[in-house]
């Protein structure tokens, strides 16, 4: 997994440089961003897209609790860990269903507690993810929408402007790229070649054509492209 990206909001800036200093020290995580206010977070979150944030509960303007609202509109599953001179909030906040609630002055070892359980959340809720692999894939074509069960799908081609889903008897046009199709696919799709996306459960020979290779599938005359680049990964996928 990725370092987690962390967002320090709190109007009084000893306090952020500690939470900065302390949350360096913490391995799997790196800070992208500084608030000093409400206001400032909202903006924020939507900037930088953190899966953590620190919050200050008193800060003028937007005050935390409602600060957390907002970003949680933007993206529910954020991990919010809220800090505080006062623990007068305490209730309102786990009400809030807020990973932890730290009371100033911060101790780096309660932090570093703290730290952890939102990175277990996010790993527990990427492993559920990971587990719910989506059963059908949505591609808009023209004016409608088709819905393509994911084990019918040989791969994904792109030509020109467009990007064609192929099945074993059916193309499918869609003018998203390749890229947008590919984040809504199960890990056992893989990108082959700049212009193919390949289902390798369904692949069933590899052939070297000159500089590149062709992949086959069963009970089909369809071909898709794997470059040399890509050619080992691709093995080593089939070979686990």
């Amino acid at each position: 997994m990725e370092n987690l990206k962390v967002v320090i909001a709190d109007d009084d800036s000893p306090s952020r440089m500690i939470l900065f200093h302390f949350t360096e020290m913490f391995p799997g995580v790196k800070m992208v961003g500084e608030a000093e206010n409400g206001e400032d977070l909202i903006k924020t979150v939507m900037e930088k897209r953190p899966d953590i944030i620190l919050v200050d509960i008193n800060m003028p303007g937007i005050n935390g609790v409602e600060a957390v609202k907002m970003c949680r509109e933007i993206n529910p599953t954020i991990q919010v860990i809220f800090t505080t001179g006062y623990d007068e909030y305490a209730v309102e906040a786990y009400s809030m269903s807020v990973v932890d609630y730290l009371v100033k002055p911060i101790e780096r070892t309660r932090l570093f507690v703290a730290l952890d359980k939102a990175k277990q959340a996010i790993e527990r809720r990427l492993d559920r993810n990971k587990n719910k692999a989506p059963r059908k894939l949505v591609v808009k074509s023209q004016n409608f929408h088709i819905f393509l069960l994911m084990e019918d799908i040989l791969f994904i081609e792109k030509e020109g402007r467009k990007s064609v889903i192929h099945t074993k008897n059916e193309r499918y046009e869609t003018t998203e790229s390749l890229q947008e199709i590919e984040e809504r696919l199960p890990d056992y799709f893989f990108k082959t070649h700049r212009s193919y996306i390949v289902n390798l459960k369904k692949v069933y020979r590899i052939e070297s054509s000159g500089e590149t290779f062709l992949a086959y599938f069963h009970d089909c005359d369809k071909i898709s492209y794997i470059s040399k680049l890509k050619i080992n990964e691709v093995q080593d996928i089939l070979n686990a």
